[in-house]
């Protein structure tokens, strides 16, 4: 049975999704041990920080770090704190919880809410003093009495690095990590995010194409030849379902659009707890090149893409992707991930971002 989870079908995602929308910034991610990336199309980045699975001594945690593009760009700090053992945490009671840097109390933590994970956020003195040894080894911990919670800084220090690269800090005097004497005049700019109007079509197919008919031949090859070829897909992935015996022809469910235009959509895979059909935009008359949008959609619906694949069955950790249709193309508004797969809540606890925009 093929596993094809989206994240590793985003590079393929994101060569038409930057094309359509031509922004100035294009979105990036990285991540190194128990640290990740995130930066968006706006020039704002986001790095968070989790336990690190070999303390055995430590809780689900993780602290977010946020900084918009531009001069003069505080760093701010959200953090997230859960349990292996749920029921074993009074959590009506857990209010006084205090934050360290290399053994220092830098004071009590604001706690919002009252159920798992615990959110909050980091005031400026404490997000300024783990700042100030980010280049270091440095120990990072939430303590409540018997309660411990501790962020790994094993590639923390890295992810910041690449924070400063891609929002042109290196060698100014805000850089986190590599500081130097350089003014800001040259550091990347915030964008606003980019403004959709978001066409609504029908969201029932007109017309469903079974492998038995006759056009579904001709179509189905036209589909399949618009995949994208790259190293990691090969020849593109809807290849049909796995039945035990090989790969099994789907039925293709073809919707109205606009401007003469319809939407194919097939079932092109299926895993042990994801799968996804291929959408792909052409001429109503059936005829002529198709433009292929994704092969790991969940659902469509009044000219709306959604896809959502979890990371690991638990559903801990999620892809969301979505695209609208404005009348023109399918135009990918966002690309987000919930976060490392760290047991911290279902549904992920972040969102961190490489598209970002408005639907109208």
């Amino acid at each position: 049975m093929k596993f094809i989870p989206y994240f590793i079908s985003t590079t393929c995602l994101a060569v038409f999704s930057t094309a359509i929308l031509a922004q100035d910034i294009k979105g990036t991610s990285f991540s190194h041990e128990d640290w990740e990336l995130y930066c968006s199309n706006t020039g704002t980045c986001r790095a968070a920080g989790y336990q690190n699975d070999d303390f055995s001594q430590s809780e689900p945690a993780s602290i977010l770090l946020t900084r918009h593009a531009g001069a003069k760009q505080a760093v701010t700090a959200e953090f997230a704190l859960a349990s292996f053992e749920e029921e074993e945490l009074p959590v009506s009671k857990v209010r006084n919880i205090h934050f360290f840097v290399n053994n220092r109390d830098l004071g009590m933590v604001s706690v919002e809410g009252n159920q798992l994970p615990l959110m909050g956020v980091l005031s400026k003195s404490q997000v300024n003093a783990l700042l100030e040894v980010a280049a270091q080894n440095v120990k990072i911990e939430f303590k409540h009495q018997d309660l411990h919670w501790q962020i790994s800084d094993k590639g923390m220090t890295a992810t910041l690095l690449k924070m400063d690269d891609f929002q042109k800090r290196l060698n100014t005097k805000d850089a986190l990590i590599k500081k130097g004497s350089n003014s800001e005049a040259s550091v990347l700019a915030a964008i606003p995010k980019f403004v959709v109007k978001q066409v609504k079509t029908a969201n029932q197919p007109y017309r469903i194409l079974e492998p038995t008919q006759a056009p579904y031949q001709t179509l189905h090859k036209t589909l399949m030849s618009s995949q994208p070829k790259t190293e990691d897909m090969g020849e593109g992935f809807c290849e049909g379902v796995y039945t035990g015996e090989g790969q099994e022809a789907q039925p293709i469910q073809l919707y109205k659009l606009s401007g003469q235009k319809v939407l194919a959509s097939t079932l092109c895979w299926r895993a042990a707890y994801n799968e996804g059909y291929g959408m792909w935009v052409l001429d109503a008359s059936l005829k002529g090149p198709a433009t292929f949008i994704t092969e790991t959609a969940s659902d469509f619906s009044e000219g709306h893409i959604y896809s959502g694949q979890k990371g690991r069955g638990i559903g801990d950790c999620w892809a969301i992707a979505e695209w609208v249709w404005n009348g023109q193309q399918f135009v990918q508004t966002v690309d987000r991930w919930t976060g490392m797969c760290k047991g911290l809540a279902a549904g992920g606890v972040w969102e961190l971002d490489k598209i970002e925009a408005v639907v109208k």
